[in-house]
């Protein structure tokens, strides 16, 4: 999770620093949202608020986008060892791991047990025998 938070770190930087050269007036919001988004935990909101609001057609005026970005990328800087890594949604990961580490220290074990493909089984259909 640290490696996570440490790529969106240096892309919030280069978002900032492309802000700080642009002369434009008017800057995008999602320039920065898309990469607090890949925070870990943020499909939950769980970093609605570090996001950057903007107006309806998703502007937001330069000075204030720096401003934002540079407060993001302190907090995110302070905070790096303390963000805890997001729970893992698919209980069912590791599921696999247990049989695969038998089967690697018994070779014998892997022989005999094939595993079976239930969608390859032809089953009859009831009533039609």
């Amino acid at each position: 999770m640290a490696a996570d938070v440490e790529a969106v770190i240096a892309a919030l930087r280069v978002a900032l620093d492309e802000a700080q050269k642009s002369d434009e007036t008017y800057w995008k919001s999602e320039a920065a949202n898309r990469w607090i988004g890949l925070l870990p935990g943020a499909w939950s909101g769980r970093w609605r608020r570090l996001k950057l609001h903007a107006d309806a057609s998703g502007d937001v005026y330069r000075e204030a986008f720096v401003g934002h970005v540079r407060a993001a990328l302190a907090f995110l800087e302070a905070s790096r060892t303390q963000i805890a890594p997001s729970r893992k949604w698919w209980p069912m990961r590791h599921r696999g791991g247990a049989t695969q580490t038998a089967a690697k220290s018994d070779p014998q074990a892997g022989t005999s047990a094939r595993p079976v493909n239930l969608l390859r089984i032809r089953k009859p259909m009831p009533g039609l025998h």
